[in-house]
This record gives structure tokens, sequence and C-alpha cells, in this order.
């Protein structure tokens, strides 16, 4: 092969200087190069004393990139040289070639390049696949042990900082992920969301000026001990998720409000399956009197005051009646006969709860503890005669009780009346109740119409996104539901208020006006706002900063949604150290 052509083949494949091809051997699907090194001289890897002594030659075959669709194999014949250093211990060695191969190696350095981007992009699994295609050839352990080694850069100096957790096993078991939310790219990955590991992180990162973070409390103590100099931003989708919330609670407590919605409704669902809430009629019984003792009028019915309530009373309260609601349609559904596919279908719930409903005589009450025996048990059958007889004043029975030799306490019998008086208003009149001699089974009428004319209700979840929405965004249909639901109740109107001044707040940037606002929430008389201003309270400084601040958690969430695609390529293949480096690597 003559000078010209070899300068030529060198060129093409990007050899160093100081090598030169000798000869070329191709074939259909292969290339082979023979390549020679042309260095007078070579430093010894202990000593780094330069010796020109020849000691011997022997070949090394390296695999290297493709070359029109072949594959290329470089026969590499690499020289032995005799250090000329007496006190070396090293006698004899071999010419080192860093610019193309490392020592021991079996490929170039820019194969093994391009085979670790190909593994990076895809996953070792796929890469194994597609290598061949592309005219080289790697096992996927061979490619996940190259993978493990890559040395990652350590992270530049951050100045704002976003924090977010992602879901190593969702539910279970979460880690911290870093943005650097200038360059808009992940800087570190932490194994779990403790306050102490970030803290850890941020102490050695003092230059951080700015934390973007969600509303999690973790995070908030990690960089009030880690990075106590730095201005926390709390993230504005988040406020909009807790306002979201915040109206989802307050429409699942005033469901009957809410419109019809125009969609796969169907006929003769009671009125509780869409929300309506029955009339209730109050009886008036005239008190007695024992003993020239005046007790006051009291009803049959408990209180009903959602504000006087716990919020986990409030939400149980909730939660079972739209369980009921769910019940009584999916009975009346199969009554009509239709299937119990359909039936899932036409109201949005699985086809297991379909069946376990339609096979249940009676709604099915979720499992309780067994009852103990009380010291009210003898007195019960004396309590439900007189309270049949229209004696419906706690304080007037526990008299009588005590006179009787009752040896409990009084909240112990007002807990059991108040088990009645939820009876009482399931029943809807007192005269017609069938109480039992141990108060513990009592049959409710079921007067449910022929046909009513009804339509599904709107869903919490989708009025509240409609009371977040801007008015402007809003079509034709939606806008009237809007109108209806605030021309629905005080309350709403109120909330529409609240929500709408909210969220304009938050885009038009007016810190200013956040502290006016949350004493108009905290005086609105609705306790799901007054819940979410107090949560605002706990962490007024971060919300105020988002009210103002430029900066959010959007781009955060981004690389978590790319972390979580990550995770999908590898097919589980994807230990910390090695999702690290992925997530790292990429960016």
């Amino acid at each position: 092969m003559g000078s010209l052509d070899a300068e030529m083949l060198s060129s093409l494949l990007l050899l160093p200087d100081g090598m030169a091809i000798e000869a070329v051997y191709p074939t259909q699907t292969h290339l082979t190069v023979q390549v020679t090194c042309m260095y007078k001289s070579a430093c010894c890897p202990l000593c780094q004393h330069s010796s020109e002594r020849i000691h011997g030659r022997y070949s090394r075959t390296v695999a290297d990139m493709p070359c029109g669709g072949r594959r290329v194999t470089l026969a590499l014949t690499v020289r032995k040289f005799v250090c000329r250093t007496p006190d070396c211990p090293r006698q004899i060695f071999t010419e080192r070639l860093p610019a193309l191969v490392q020592s021991y190696a079996r490929m170039t350095n820019r194969l093994r390049e391009a085979l670790e981007a190909l593994g990076f992009t895809t996953c070792a699994e796929a890469a194994e696949c597609l290598a061949p295609k592309l005219g080289m050839a790697v096992t996927a352990p061979t490619l996940l042990r190259y993978m493990r080694v890559v040395s990652l850069a350590l992270p530049q100096k951050v100045r704002i900082l976003g924090i977010d957790d992602w879901a190593w096993k969702k539910g279970q078991t979460y880690g911290t992920i870093l943005v650097d939310l200038e360059l808009h790219r992940p800087i570190e990955l932490l194994p779990d969301r403790e306050a102490s590991t970030v803290a850890a992180w941020l102490r050695g990162h003092p230059e951080v000026e700015i934390v973007s973070r969600d509303r999690g409390g973790e995070y908030a103590a990690a960089a009030r001990k880690g990075a106590p100099q730095a201005q926390q931003v709390a993230d504005r989708f988040h406020l909009v998720k807790n306002l979201r919330e915040t109206l989802k609670d307050l429409m699942e407590r005033k469901q009957s409000c809410l419109p019809e919605a125009e969609e796969h409704a169907s006929d003769a669902i009671p009125d509780r399956a869409q929300g309506r809430a029955r009339g209730i009629k109050y009886l008036e019984v005239k008190p007695e009197t024992e003993q020239g003792k005046r007790y006051r009028i009291m009803s049959a019915y408990p209180r009903q005051s959602a504000q006087d309530m716990t919020s986990a009373a409030l939400r149980t309260q909730v939660r079972r009646d739209k369980r009921s609601a769910r019940y009584e349609a999916v009975r009346t559904l199969h009554q009509q006969g239709f299937g119990i596919r359909e039936i899932a279908r036409r109201l949005k719930i699985c086809r297991a709860t379909v069946r376990r409903f339609v096979s249940a005589d009676t709604f099915p009450e979720k499992s309780k503890l067994p009852q103990r025996r009380s010291l009210l048990d003898p007195y019960r059958p004396y309590i439900l005669t007189r309270w049949q007889e229209g004696c419906w004043n706690s304080v007037q029975l526990y008299d009588e009780l005590k006179a009787r030799g009752y040896p409990a306490s009084a909240p112990l019998l007002r807990r059991f009346l108040a088990e009645l008086r939820k009876k009482q208003r399931e029943a809807g009149d007192p005269t017609m109740l069938p109480l039992d001699a141990t108060g513990t089974t009592v049959e409710v009428p079921a007067g449910l119409p022929p046909q009513p004319d009804i339509t599904a209700r709107m869903s919490a979840t989708r009025a509240s996104w409609l009371f977040v929405s801007q008015a402007g965004k809003l079509d034709e249909k939606q806008t009237q539901h809007v109108e209806q639901i605030r021309a629905a109740h005080p309350d709403l109107e109120s909330a529409y208020q609240l929500s709408q001044e909210f969220v304009m707040m938050l885009a038009e940037r007016r810190a200013a006006d956040l502290e006016s606002w949350l004493t108009q929430a905290e005086h609105s008389g609705l306790p799901e706002f007054k819940k979410m201003v107090k949560g605002i309270r706990q962490d007024y400084a971060a919300v105020k900063a988002a009210f103002s601040s430029m900066w959010s958690n959007g781009q955060v969430e981004a690389q978590v949604n790319c972390l979580k695609l990550q995770k999908r390529i590898v097919f589980g293949r994807a230990n910390f150290d090695l999702l690290r480096l992925r997530v790292l690597h990429r960016a």
C-alpha cells in the first residue's frame, strides 16, 4: 500500500499522530486495519524516564468505531522497551497509547464513549440489541460496568436552587432531586428526602441565595438548617393546588348545590345519588316536668352544623354520604335491569364495587370493632321507651336514670343519645321509628320515588377547577356552570371571590395584597379557608416570596418527569448509583 493511501486512511480513521497504517484487510462485514507505532521512544510508567531501547514487539487487537456499516478492528503492533533507570523495579515495559486505547482495554476510547452514550440514552439491554445494527458489539453486563465507572464533574456553584422529591417506590420510598434553576439542569440526586440529608448537602454550598421548594415541611426545615442565609420561595403550582384542595372540601360539603352535569344520566336514580338533601321535619314536644324542675325543649334530630364538627368527622361524614349515594344509585339501576358493566360505566366506578353493592341487602357500612359491654346496657330498654314517648332531653333522662340507680356518667348517656338522633334523622319521623330493646338495630323505612327526573351531579373536583380557572378562558357552558354554583349558596359565592382574588394576586405578583386576603379569608366563615389560612401563616415568608419572586419549581417538576422516563427506560435495572449517573450524565 502506497504512502498516499496510508495517509488518506489515517485521516479517515482519525488515528493519533505517530501511528501509521501498514495494511488493510476488508471483507463484506469486517474491516481489519494493521497499525504500527512510529514513536522513537516511550516513557516508563513507573519512573517516567524515556527509553529508546526496544526489547521486542507483540500484536494487540482492539475494536474501533464502525466504518461504512462494517465493524473495524485495529491490529496494533506494540513495542516493548527496556528501562535504563538502574533503581527502577520494572526493567521491561510496554509503550502506552492513551490517546487511542487504555491499558488492557479491548476497544478504543472513542468506541467506549459511543457505547456509553448509547447506554445512557437507552439502556443496557436495548443497547445490546441496537449496537450490532450500528456496527458495534457489546453485552449488557459489560455496558453496565462501563457506565458505572464514568466520572461526573463536581457541581459548579449554584445560586438559585430548586428542591423536590421523586418516588423511588410510590407511597413508600422517596428521594430528592436538586436542580440549578438558572442552568435548567439537575446537579445532584439524594437517596432520601430526610431533612438531615438535604441540610448536609446545603451546608456544603453556602453560595445558595434562593431555595425554591414545595409546601412540605421537611424541605423547609432543611433549608432553615442548611442554608439559613437563603430566601425560601414556595412553589406557585402547589399554592394553587392547596387552593383547589380547599375548594374541593367545600364543594363536597355543599354537594347538593352543584349543578347537574349533562352526561350519561340515568332515570330513576334517588335524590341522594345526585347530592340532593331531603327535607327534614322537626317535631315539637312539650316538656315534661318532675318535682317542679323545668327542662329545655330538645329535638329528636342532631344539629347539622358542619362548622361545629371536627375536620376528621366532617370528612368521614362526607365520604359516607358519597358511598351511600353510590349504593342507592347502583341498586336502582340494577332494579331497572342494567348489567354490572353498564352500571360501572354510567356511574364511573369499578365493577367490583358494583358487585359488592348489588349483593348487599343493605348499605355496607365499614367494619367496626365489636362493642364491649357497657354500664348503660341494663338501662337501654327504659331509655328507648322514654325516647318513643317524646323525652329527648339528655339532662332529664340522666336525672331519671340516676333515680333508678344508674352508676355511669352523663357523657356516656349523651353519646348513646347522639347515635339515636342519627338514626332518627335517617328515619325521618320519630313516631314511626321501631327501636328494638338493645338499641343496636333500627330499620329505616325505604320510600324511593318510582321514576324521579334526575341527572348526575358535577363532581367536586371539576367544580374546584372551574373556580380557580380564569373567567376569560372558560367556554359558554363552563361559564354557565360557574354562575349556577355561585348562585346556589352564599358560601360558594364567597369562595369564588376569594379563589379568583388569590389566583389573580399570584399571577400579577401582588405580594402586598396577601395580608388583606388572609384577613378576609379568616373572617369569611368558611372552615376550609380558615384551615388554608392557618397553613399559610405557618409558612408565611416563603408564601409571600412566591407572590413576588420570578423563581418557581416548574423546572424541577419537568426534571422529575425526565427522571421517571429514565426509570422506565432501564426496565428496573436502576439502582441508585446507576440512576444518579443516568440523570446527571444526561444533564
